[in-house]
C-alpha cells in the first residue's frame, strides 16, 4: 500500500508530530509534578493529624488528596485516569529521563548546543557515538528543495499513478488527485529534519543559527542524533523499510526506527529544556501551522505519515518498560514484521498468516503490483470511509485487529484498475468479514446493492467499479474492478 512517499535513503522528523506529542510532555511533567506535591502534603497531613490524635493510615473526607492518585501505589481513578492509559504509559517512559529542565540546553552558541545535545542523547539512549555527526542547518527553502529533489528522484511519476489508482479504488483519496505534488508538497511542509543512513548525512530546519538553536531546532536535533548514534551501533533497517512487496513489515520497522528516535526526542525534551522552552516550542507558529495543512490532507495518508511516529512511540516506549533500552535494542534484531504488532505490542513476535493468494482477473489485465496489507491500513480505511471521518466504523482499532495476515494484488488493462484483498482474521466467521463490508458501503453511499451468489457477505455496484466482498471460516476476501464478473473473479 502507499506510504506518503517515505523517502528511501532517509529517516525523517515530522515538523507537526512535535506538537503531536508535546501534550506527553506536559501531562507527564504535570503527572509527576503532581503526584510529588500529593505525597509532601499526605506526609504534612499525616504529622497533622498524629499531632491531633487523628488515624493517618485510612483517608476521609477531611483527606481530599486520599484518592487523587487511588493510593499510596497509583491504582484507581484519579489523573492516571483523567489521562488515559496511553499517556499513562508513555508517562512511565518519560519519567527515568530526569527532573524537567534539568539538563537544561546553554543558550547562544550553536555549536556548544550541538556538543550538550549529543552528549545528552548519548546519556538518555545509553549508546555512545563512534562519531558525532557534523549537522547541517538548512532554511525553509533549503530544505525544501533538498527534500523536492528527493521526492523526484525516489517517487516514480508511474508509482504515484497506481498509488492513486489503488486509494481511489478504496474510497481513500479522489480519482484526479495529483499524489507526486501533494507528497512532494506534504514532506516539504511537515519535515523538519532527516538522517540519511548511506551517506551519514544529518540535515535540521532552522533559519539563522547565529543566536543558536531554538527548542524546535533543538528537539529536531535530538531526534536526528538518535537516528544517528541507532545507526552506528545498533544498524538502522534501512532496507526492510524499502521492501515494497512487504509493505506492511516496511511499516512496521519504519516505526520501531522513528518511536525510538521519538521516546529517545520526549525524554530530552523533559530534561533538556526548560519550562519556557517547552511552551516556547508548543506555540511554535511554523508547528501550528504545519499542522492546519496536514489537516487538509487526505485522511488515509495522514495518518500514513504519522503512524510510525504516534504509534511507533507507543510500541517503543512498551519495549521500554518490559527491560529498558536493552530490550528496545534487541528489538532490532528481532524486528517486529506487522504493523498489528506496532498497534497491538502484546502481539510482537508474531508472524502474519499467509492467505489464499487472490484471485486473478485473466483477460487483458497485467498484473501491476503485489504486497502485503496490513492492520494499519484497514485502520485508516476504517476510521474515514471515503475520507469522511463521520462515517467511521465504531472502535475501527479493535475491527482492524481482528486481522491476522493480509495481501492485496493490483491489476491495470489501460486506464482500467482492479486490486483483489485476501486476509485471515483471528476466528472463524470473525467480525473482520462484516467490517469491510460496512466501510465499503460508508465509503460509496451512492453504490447499489447487487444480488449475491453463495458464499459473497457483499456485492454493490455503482456506475464505476463493483466490489465483492466473500467469507468463508477465518479468510475474508474483497475484489473491486469495474464489472461484477472481474471483481468476483478477484474475490475468488
Amino acid at each position: 500500500m502507499p506510504r506518503s512517499a517515505v523517502i528511501a535513503t532517509a529517516v525523517i522528523g515530522v515538523l507537526a508530530l512535535v506538537a503531536s506529542t508535546a501534550f506527553a510532555l506536559v501531562r507527564s511533567s504535570q503527572l509527576r509534578t503532581s503526584r510529588q506535591q500529593v505525597e509532601a502534603l499526605r506526609s504534612e497531613l499525616a504529622d497533622v493529624r498524629q499531632r491531633g490524635g487523628a488515624p493517618s493510615e485510612q483517608p476521609s473526607e477531611d483527606d481530599p488528596l486520599g484518592d487523587l492518585f487511588g493510593g499510596e501505589g497509583g491504582e484507581g481513578e484519579g489523573l492516571d485516569d483523567l489521562f488515559g492509559p496511553d499517556a499513562q504509559q508513555l508517562a512511565q517512559c518519560l519519567e527515568p529521563a530526569g527532573q524537567l529542565g534539568s539538563r537544561d540546553v546553554g543558550e547562544g552558541d550553536a555549536d556548544a548546543q550541538i556538543d550538550e545535545i549529543s552528549a545528552i542523547i548519548g546519556d538518555l539512549r545509553e549508546l555512545e557515538f563512534e562519531t558525532e555527526p557534523d549537522p547541517e542547518f538548512l532554511d525553509d527553502a533549503q530544505i525544501s528543495e533538498r527534500l523536492a529533489q528527493e521526492v523526484r528522484e525516489e517517487y516514480e511519476p508511474e508509482e504515484a499513478d497506481l498509488d492513486v489508482r489503488v486509494l481511489a479504488a478504496l474510497g481513500a483519496v479522489a480519482p484526479d488527485m495529483d499524489l507526486l505534488q501533494l507528497q512532494t508538497d506534504l514532506l516539504t511542509s511537515q519535515v523538519a529534519g532527516y538522517y540519511d543512513p548511506e551517506t551519514g548525512e544529518l540535515v535540521v530546519r532552522a533559519g539563522d543559527t547565529a543566536a543558536g538553536l531554538d527548542p524546535t531546532a533543538q528537539t529536531t536535533l535530538a531526534h536526528e542524533l538518535q537516528h544517528a548514534v541507532a545507526d552506528q551501533r545498533l544498524e538502522l533497517p534501512i532496507d526492510e523499510t524499502e521492501n515494497t512487496t512487504e509493505g506492511d513489515g516496511a511499516l512496521a520497522a519504519l516505526s520501531l526506527i522513528e518511536g525510538d528516535a521519538t521516546l529517545t526526542q520526549q525524554q530530552f525534551s523533559i530534561v533538556g529544556l526548560s519550562l519556557p522552552e517547552q511552551l516556547q516550542l508548543n506555540s511554535d507558529p511554523d508547528i501550528a501551522e504545519s499542522q492546519r495543512q496536514l489537516a487538509d490532507v487526505p485522511y488515509y495518508l495522514a495518518q500514513s505519515l504519522q503512524f510510525p511516529y504516534l504509534a511507533g512511540l507507543q510500541f517503543v516506549c512498551s519495549r521500554y518498560l518490559e527491560g529498558g533500552w536493552d530490550a528496545v535494542d534487541a528489538t532490532y534484531d528481532q524486528l517486529p514484521t506487522t504493523s498489528a504488532e506496532i498497534l497491538d505490542p502484546s502481539r510482537y513476535g508474531t508472524a502474519p498468516t499467509n492467505p489464499r493468494d487472490p484471485g486473478a482477473p485473466g483477460g487483458d489485465w497485467t498484473r501491476a503490483r503485489t504486497s502485503t496489507f496490513g492492520a494499519a491500513d484497514l485502520l485508516w480505511l476504517f476510521g474515514a470511509p471515503g475520507d469522511d471521518q463521520a462515517q467511521a466504523l465504531d472502535d475501527p482499532r479493535g475491527q482492524a485487529l481482528a486481522w491476522t495476515g493480509g495481501e492485496v494484488s493490483t491489476w491495470t488493462t489501460g486506464d482500467d484498475t482492479a486490486i483483489g484483498v485476501a486476509m485471515t482474521q483471528q476466528q472463524s466467521d470473525g467480525p473482520l468479514c462484516d467490517a469491510v463490508a460496512t466501510w465499503y458501503e460508508r465509503a460509496f453511499p451512492d453504490s447499489t446493492d447487487a444480488p449475491p451468489r453463495s458464499g459473497e457477505r457483499m456485492v454493490r455496484e455503482s456506475e464505476t467499479q463493483t466490489a465483492v466482498v466473500m467469507c468463508s471460516g477465518d479468510e475474508v476476501r474483497l475484489g473491486i474492478a469495474p464489472d461484477v464478473s472481474t471483481a468476483r473473479a478477484l474475490a475468488s
